[in-house]
């Protein structure tokens, strides 16, 4: 069975693991397995797990800081990225070898690495090799494509990448939530453009004959041949989201030999040998400004991320296997997840659903083994006192923390207003 990967590449900015993170989370209410790789060595945060991360093969940070190579930022990014195509076995022991895999490569933002060097290239034959079916997104900041100059530039790059890779491309305009009406309207013709009317609606900007002539055969080479073509990418448009994924997979053959796969539970990564424990509860660290026993600075994936990430697909499952004590503390936050958006989604405004969870996270609640604890034949009770204050001080921790993700997650920073697609991807 064949496998298959979505090369999602483009300029620094345009918007990588926001789409990767998007598409596997509409991917997860399909019922759909899809997996996420970090290639960018210089990447500072992604809200998203991930099965493989080349930091761990070699990092921008640490060939800078190497005094015999001197490389700037972006030359360490090329070193690492040719070291790492010198190192493909490393990714093929991340990868295994499990059939129907359907894997998302975030990609770094230095254009070149698509144009003209040869590392994406090989990392692309090297797939092939592993028997994967790849296409590649190439994605561009709306915002930036509202100008024709721009758009052509745009499109220039896209082309670049489609040439060297010579495999299928999807080209995306992404950020689309974030434009404004009038921009919605106006990009709408960059979407699908004739070339030369766009030029002679620019005429008048050409100061010379050449520059005008040299417009004019990029743009016949982009219209005549329809080599181009963008979709639009809104994250909150789920219908939208779809429809990109759809293109996706019909230029890469997926599903035509699928079998039926049952939805399945995840399950938390985060555990690891020297984890405090207070009864079965793990008290993982956590990245919050909250009081509480667990602070975990500078950590990039918390427990509260993975329950928001995972939300969707767990809370529909009435039977949940718990695989290590750090799956009761991802159990207790989704739990209290679904507690939040039951009052999120009557909540006016941001600041009226800030009190609520304000509230609500400090307001007296049960622990394990207190009456009203719901799921106490899952969960061990405190041992002593001791344990007792560090249990409900780390649980309100979780409640605080989480509350206020639920607020960044919910309310449309336009409206002030509970997003629906936001309650619908949650709950």
């Amino acid at each position: 069975m064949p496998r298959y990967a979505q090369l999602v590449m483009g300029p620094a900015g345009s918007g990588k693991s926001t789409y990767c993170s998007t598409m596997v989370q509409h991917a997860e209410s399909l019922n759909r397995s899809v997996q996420v790789v970090n290639l960018d060595p210089a990447a500072e945060y992604f809200n998203y797990p991930v099965m493989a991360d080349i930091r761990e093969l070699i990092q921008v940070d640490d060939v800078m800081e190497d005094d015999t190579l001197r490389f700037g930022p972006n030359g360490g990014l090329v070193f690492c990225m040719e070291y790492f195509a010198n190192n493909f076995d490393w990714l093929e022991e991340s990868l295994g070898h499990v059939e129907d895999d359907y894997i998302l490569f975030d990609c770094p933002g230095q254009i070149e690495l698509y144009t003209h060097l040869p590392v994406m290239r090989q990392l692309v034959e090297q797939l092939q090799q592993w028997e994967f079916r790849v296409c590649g997104v190439f994605l561009v900041d709306s915002q930036f494509m509202v100008e024709s100059f721009k758009f052509i530039s745009g499109v220039m790059a896209a082309l670049s990448a489609m040439v060297t890779l010579e495999i299928p491309q999807v080209n995306i305009m992404t950020k689309m939530d974030l434009l404004g009406p009038k921009a919605k309207k106006e990009i709408e013709k960059y979407l699908d453009p004739d070339m030369y009317s766009m030029m002679e609606d620019n005429s008048e900007s050409f100061r010379s004959k050449k520059f005008k002539k040299l417009n004019k055969a990029i743009c016949g080479l982009i219209d005549d041949y329809s080599m181009v073509r963008f979709l639009p990418f809104d994250r909150t448009d789920e219908e939208g989201v779809n429809i990109v994924l759809q293109n996706i997979d019909f230029s890469i053959q997926y599903g035509e030999d699928l079998e039926v796969k049952e939805p399945k539970a995840y399950h938390s990564s985060l555990m690891v040998p020297e984890t405090r424990m207070v009864g079965n509860i793990a008290l993982l660290p956590v990245k919050t400004q909250f009081k509480g026993p667990a602070r975990g600075d500078g950590i990039d994936l918390d427990i509260i991320d993975e329950a928001i990430y995972y939300f969707k697909a767990n809370v529909f499952f009435k039977n949940y296997e718990i695989k290590n004590e750090a799956d009761r503390t991802l159990i207790y936050v989704t739990l209290y997840i679904s507690e939040c958006l039951k009052k999120l989604q009557k909540c006016s405004s941001r600041s009226q659903g800030e009190k609520e969870m304000y509230t609500l996270g400090i307001t007296n609640f049960p622990i394990p083994g207190e009456p009203g604890f719901p799921l106490n034949a899952m969960y061990a009770k405190p041992a002593n006192k001791q344990e007792d204050e560090a249990m409900r001080a780390y649980l309100q921790q979780l409640r605080q923390e989480t509350g206020l993700r639920l607020c960044d997650r919910v309310f449309d920073p336009q409206t002030d207003k509970p997003s629906k697609v936001s309650l619908i991807l949650l709950g």
